[in-house]
């Protein structure tokens, strides 16, 4: 009786030191679990905390990309617009050069031709006052010096016919030469005006 007693209670010793065992395995899995939770939880909050770094960084280098590209943009389109009014600018003054060239030179030219206009209109007038001039006194004298005698009369009129085309060659002689010459300054003033053109328009 007394053995059975003895062994009835090494027995219950022996379940009760496996039910221990088998209780502290299961709070130590429970534990391990509880600490994976634990840890898969931050890990977690870690990601999101990161991912919201991360949205966050993005949207502000998208931002700063934005503001950057747009600030780019309107300094090359100030730059270009610069360039195009300063490129304009200088094309007009250009042709306003030419322009002011073009009519100085006109300019000149007219009051050339006015200049030699008025001298031939001169000469001409001169050259017919001496003419006529030339022609009475040399009838003048014609019926003057005859006494009676053809001989007188027939000086006076050779005289008169001599002085008179020696002054018309020499009128018309000096009109082809000053006309002559308008042309060769106007033909000159016009070169000139085609070369300030070239050049304009080279360097534009």
């Amino acid at each position: 009786m007394i053995h059975l007693k003895i062994n009835y209670e090494a027995s219950l010793a022996i379940l009760e030191r496996e039910v221990e065992g088998e209780l502290l395995s299961i709070v130590a899995v429970a534990a391990a679990a509880a600490v994976a939770a634990a840890a898969v939880a931050v890990a977690e909050s870690v990601a999101v905390a990161v991912a919201v770094a991360v949205a966050v960084a993005l949207a502000v280098a998208v931002e700063v990309a934005v503001s950057v590209a747009v600030s780019v943009a309107v300094t090359v389109a100030a730059a270009t617009a610069a360039e195009a009014a300063a490129a304009a600018v200088a094309v007009a003054l250009s042709e306003a050069t030419a322009a002011a060239a073009v009519a100085a030179a006109v300019a000149v030219a007219v009051a050339v031709a006015v200049a030699v206009a008025v001298a031939g209109s001169s000469s001409s007038s001169g050259s017919s006052t001496i003419s006529s001039s030339s022609s009475s006194t040399g009838s003048g004298s014609g019926s003057g010096s005859g006494s009676g005698s053809g001989s007188g009369s027939g000086s006076g009129s050779g005289s008169g016919s001599g002085s008179g085309s020696g002054s018309s060659s020499s009128s018309s002689s000096s009109k082809s030469s000053r006309s002559s010459s308008s042309s060769g300054f106007l033909l000159f003033c016009f070169r000139s005006v085609c070369r300030i053109r070239r050049t304009a328009r080279k360097t534009n």
